[in-house]
């Protein structure tokens, strides 16, 4: 809720919300290769087709008015590549 008219402050506001949004789609991006990574070393075809259906953008856990902790002792564990389809350069 803006308590106030100011553009400064909706600009503001708007920004920090695209942040947070953009952040929760990364980490949705990583746990989806993740689990598409794991799929494969199983076994499982997973096909570029079926992969460009899928959505980072998913809303159903996020609790719009909830409060979320941050750990911020415990640092994140680093990103690593893993292909999942072969490209020819």
């Amino acid at each position: 809720m803006l308590r106030t008219g100011d553009p400064v402050e909706q600009e503001k506001r708007i920004k920090y919300r695209d942040l947070v949004a953009n952040a929760v789609m990364l980490h949705h991006v990583v746990d989806m290769t993740n689990v598409l990574y794991a799929l494969q070393q199983e076994g499982v075809c997973v096909m570029p087709e079926v992969v460009r259906r899928l959505s980072p953008y998913r809303t159903e856990h996020i609790k719009r008015f909830g409060q979320y902790v941050l750990d911020m002792a415990t640092p994140p564990e680093p990103l690593e590549l893993k292909p999942l389809f072969v490209t020819s350069t």
